[in-house]
């Protein structure tokens, strides 16, 4: 019985002694470090443990009390007279009581001399002295380790310590020096560089122009590296620099006889940013390297497909394409390799030739093909019910979406039939319907889907039962159908139908916008200008302002070469319209016109 009380009364202390480390460590954590200290002296009496001294010596350090935290160290090295981490409490102790920095240089001197190589030593007391702010004595640990032992590399470590002295320069190069030591380290290296050109969110081109002041000696010794030249490419394209990235890539294929996925994966990069040009040049080079390239099939059609988008729309210049899309078919052939481009040349001939035959032709064939993939299957389908709709077979068209919206529910191919399917609704003037398919939409994983969804929910929400007939929306909605089904003249006349007979209602900016935008499609830049300039004038207040903006911006900018109005324009972007998605592009464009160094 006396055994089993002595038991249960051990066994209470315990669980008391370890509630009041918890306590003390809280009080620690929470800055309440007189309480910490309290607790933390009173438990020393009981039991005399390594754990209790960090959050102790801590708190004896934050509020001053030097004397004690150095006789706590000595109290702890007397029971554990091997442990540096101890002995170097005294020292950095001492240093908070000592000014004259020659005086902390001879104890710290002393010290290093016990140091033996080991990881985890300098690991240890380096982080001990980082803790306290002296990160420069931390580094030393580091290097002498180093010195000491071969095997060790600490650069990651001393580059974070670099960081927290903001020295950037060298933090820089240690990280570049882990990386050249491990390979392995590419994607963490890659990560933190990432954070440093972010540089939380505000562009800071010194940044940029430091990076590339150490790298690019670095990339030149180490030529034969492919993750240092693949490091430069991806920093020129951090910096929008993309005709470098891209002689960066092409260089290094060449250099290393590469298979090409470094350009081609550029390309795909070209493509997302609409920069068809570039996309174009590294595609043809990926041509050039021969038949064999596993590239060359998809390299072929994507390359098309950039001159799709690149291609004005002059009869001359869609006749030249469509020649350069036959030849292609007829060099790749129709089969389970090419359905991609048996797609995109059916929409090419029916969104661009206005060959909806030939087009829907093209798409059959393409889907009776053996073996073809599911997704790419319904990727047809998709673009055939897109023809079906340029036909005016709306019905026919919805049957096709619906069934994609099935097969795929919660893939964004469903969603993005989803999203068709509601604009069916929205053309046939069924509102509500519409609208509650595009709410479920919002939330898609994909951001264009998404987006896309909440524009037209938008629209409809902004202008539906604004008048009592809603006949102007359902006007505007046909007006919509018709531009889609390319039926420019009897679009308009419905457009005008509501600016002349619903003269100030919220969607007349809407209008001007539309029609901007076919002015712009077909180089007629003195109408698109005008519309434009009529969204400035007289709906300034409105969500389209800044659109209007940017596109008279850009029309001067890359097509009339007015510098100086383009100029002006952007500018007005940056004062008017801060918030703008346009800013960044702006700033870029303001500062070049300007004639700023970049």
């Amino acid at each position: 019985m006396r055994v089993l009380l002595g038991f249960l009364l051990l066994s209470n202390l315990a669980i008391c002694q370890n509630s009041n480390q918890q306590v003390a460590y809280n009080y620690y954590l929470n800055g309440e470090y007189e309480k910490a200290i309290l607790l933390y002296e009173e438990q020393l009496k009981n039991k005399f443990t390594p754990s209790l001294y960090t959050p102790l010596y801590s708190s004896l350090i934050k509020i001053g009390d030097f004397k004690k935290a150095e006789k706590i160290s000595k109290d702890f090295l007397k029971k554990y007279p091997n442990s540096l981490q101890f002995e170097l409490g005294i020292i950095v102790s001492k240093f908070k009581q000592l000014n004259k920095k020659n005086k902390q240089e001879i104890l710290f001197n002393r010290f290093l001399k016990k140091i033996n190589g080991s990881r985890s030593q300098a690991i240890n007391l380096s982080s001990f002295l980082s803790r306290y702010g002296y990160y420069q004595k931390a580094i030393d640990i580091y290097i002498l380790s180093e010195k000491i032992n071969a095997s060790n590399d600490f650069s990651i470590q001393k580059a974070q310590i670099y960081s927290k002295m903001d020295n950037s320069e060298l933090m820089l190069k240690e990280y570049l020096n882990a990386m050249q030591k491990d390979p392995l380290r590419k994607d963490y290296v890659f990560a933190q560089i990432q954070k440093f050109l972010d540089n939380n969110g505000i562009v800071n081109e010194s940044n940029y122009n430091q990076l590339k002041k150490i790298l690019l000696p670095i990339v030149l010794k180490q030529e034969n590296r492919v993750d240092f030249s693949e490091l430069l490419i991806w920093f020129y394209l951090q910096s929008k620099q993309y005709d470098m990235a891209l002689r960066q890539a092409i260089s290094l294929d060449r250099r290393m006889n590469l298979d090409g996925s470094i350009v081609f994966d550029l390309a795909e990069n070209f493509l997302d940013e609409d920069n068809f040009d570039l996309a174009e040049k590294a595609y043809n080079y990926i041509i050039s390297k021969g038949e064999s390239t596993y590239y060359y099939v998809d390299a072929n059609i994507n390359m098309l497909f950039a001159l799709n988008k690149k291609s004005s729309k002059d009869i001359n210049s869609l006749k030249e394409l469509d020649l350069k899309y036959a030849q292609t078919m007829s060099l790749l052939g129709q089969n389970k390799h090419t359905i991609k481009l048996m797609t995109n040349y059916a929409h090419f001939k029916a969104f661009y030739l206005d060959n909806l035959i030939d087009a829907e032709e093209l798409l059959l064939k393409a889907m009776s093909i053996n073996n073809i993939d599911k997704f790419e299957l319904a990727e047809c389908k998709m673009e055939y019910a897109d023809i079906l709709m340029l036909q005016g077979k709306q019905w026919q068209s919805m049957l096709y979406y619906a069934q994609l919206e099935k097969d795929f529910k919660e893939h964004p191919i469903g969603h993005e039939a989803k999203l068709r399917v509601a604009k069916i609704s929205y053309y046939q003037c069924d509102f509500q319907w519409a609208q509650a398919q595009l709410e479920t939409l919002r939330a898609s994983t994909s951001k264009l889907i998404a987006n896309n969804a909440m524009e037209l929910s938008l629209l409809i929400t902004d202008n539906f039962n604004l008048d009592t007939t809603e006949e102007c929306m359902c006007k505007f909605a046909n007006a919509d159908l018709l531009l889609y089904q390319k039926k420019i003249n009897a679009a308009f006349e419905q457009y005008d139908f509501i600016l002349n007979n619903f003269p100030g209602h919220t969607l007349s900016d809407e209008i001007y916008m539309r029609k901007a935008q076919v002015y712009i499609s077909s180089n007629n830049f003195e109408k698109a200008l005008y519309n434009l300039e009529i969204i400035n004038s007289d709906w300034n207040y409105d969500i389209l302002s800044d659109d209007a903006l940017f596109k008279r911006a850009k029309i001067y900018d890359d097509f009339l070469k007015n510098s100086e109005k383009a100029l002006s324009l952007y500018e007005q972007i940056l004062i008017e319209h801060p918030d703008s998605i346009y800013v960044s592009e702006s700033r870029k464009r303001y500062r070049f016109l300007r004639g700023d160094n970049l």
